[in-house]
């Protein structure tokens, strides 16, 4: 199970980083490859959230928890056309950076 987070997790990088360039070159689409990069890493970040920690309110996970609602709230704003969208979306994906900075290493990691 393991191995499918981390290739999903990848594949959502990766597209969200192509979805990033095309729209930055006016590509039709890069709003659904992007979306799809970040639907992808919404459900990423779902799988990996501890219920046991967000149930004793241990902040590290409900910061987890609050930047994948924050992400949510990114993604619809695209459906429901807000004028903030971008910005909205550049903010989530800052969030998700920060809070899940433990995951981004180049060095590896002891089994």
């Amino acid at each position: 199970m393991s191995k499918i987070r981390s290739i999903l997790y990848t594949l959502s990088t990766i597209l969200i980083i192509v979805g990033a360039l095309f729209i930055l070159q006016d590509d039709v689409y890069g709003l659904l490859i992007l979306g799809l990069g970040l639907i992808l890493n919404i459900v990423h970040r779902t799988l990996n959230l501890d219920s046991t920690k967000i149930r004793f309110f241990q902040f590290s996970e409900l910061l987890k928890l609050g930047s994948v609602l924050f992400m949510i709230i990114a993604c619809l704003s695209f459906v429901l056309e807000l004028e903030q969208k971008f910005n909205l979306l550049i903010v989530s994906i800052l969030i998700d950076l920060l809070v899940n900075m433990k995951e981004i290493s180049f060095k590896r990691q002891a089994k």
